[in-house]
């Protein structure tokens, strides 16, 4: 049988693959340029360009433009128990977070929402769409609900910067109590949307955390759930 060569950008893909497993590219998370790329491979930097486009269309790495080529290795981990942001966990990982509020809406909910916040399905809800960020990785799409009522004052105070929904909430209700009661962890694949919110390739699964948060009074306080890269996010679970 004859045997049939690999494409040069296949070969290279896979030395800088190997290069990604091994850590020789960990340093600051970015990626030589396509140049030195170019000159430790000897080829030109379209085939460079070509093996690079690779990696990211699998997921390995992500772009930032005009800065260059980055590796997909944050993992922020998701505690099911504990009461720190978001952004705290990812300044705790030493990378930079950043939350962007996609829109706010006051909608009538469908019936898992209402059954959620153990709401009348004719009453309206809040529901916030955020894009979360490590090191401009954008790592997860939220959705946040609250009952419109009760947590009005919420839409009067989306301009808080940074922005944060803890931040809101406590500068809102600031004598209010936040815990979580429940999460639900699934894998799915996610729409179009979402997967180009999280500059992933299409087909590739997300992690979906779902939960259920209540005050210190036992009430129903926010219905979330995230929809996060998988090769981003990391289960963490307090057992004490």
């Amino acid at each position: 049988m004859k045997n049939i060569s690999k494409p040069l950008y296949v070969v290279i893909y896979e030395k800088i693959l190997e290069n990604i497993n091994n850590k020789k590219y960990n340093c600051c998370d970015k990626l030589p340029s396509e140049n030195l790329f170019a000159k430790e491979f000897d080829v030109n930097r379209h085939t460079v360009r070509q093996a690079l486009s690779l990696l990211k269309d699998e997921g390995y790495i992500y772009t930032i433009r005009g800065k260059g080529n980055y590796i997909s290795n944050i993992q922020v981990p998701y505690s099911i128990s504990d009461k720190s942001s978001f952004s705290q966990k990812i300044i705790d990982l030493g990378y930079e977070p950043k939350t962007k509020l996609l829109s706010a809406d006051i909608i009538e909910p469908n019936a898992d929402i209402a059954q959620q916040l153990g709401l009348n399905k004719k009453l309206k809800v809040i529901e916030l769409k955020l894009l979360r960020y490590a090191n401009d990785l954008p790592i997860s799409v939220s959705y946040s609900y609250f009952d419109a009522f009760v947590y009005r004052d919420i839409i009067d105070n989306l301009d808080i910067e940074p922005f944060s929904i803890y931040n809101i909430l406590n500068k809102c209700y600031p004598q209010m109590e936040i815990t979580k009661i429940s999460t639900v962890f699934e894998a799915q694949i996610p729409n179009t949307e979402i997967s180009d919110y999280l500059k992933m390739p299409a087909n590739t699964p997300v992690l979906i955390a779902s939960t259920i948060s209540k005050n210190q009074f036992g009430d129903f306080v926010e219905y979330g759930s995230a929809y996060s890269r998988a090769d981003a996010v990391k289960i963490k679970v307090d057992l004490v």
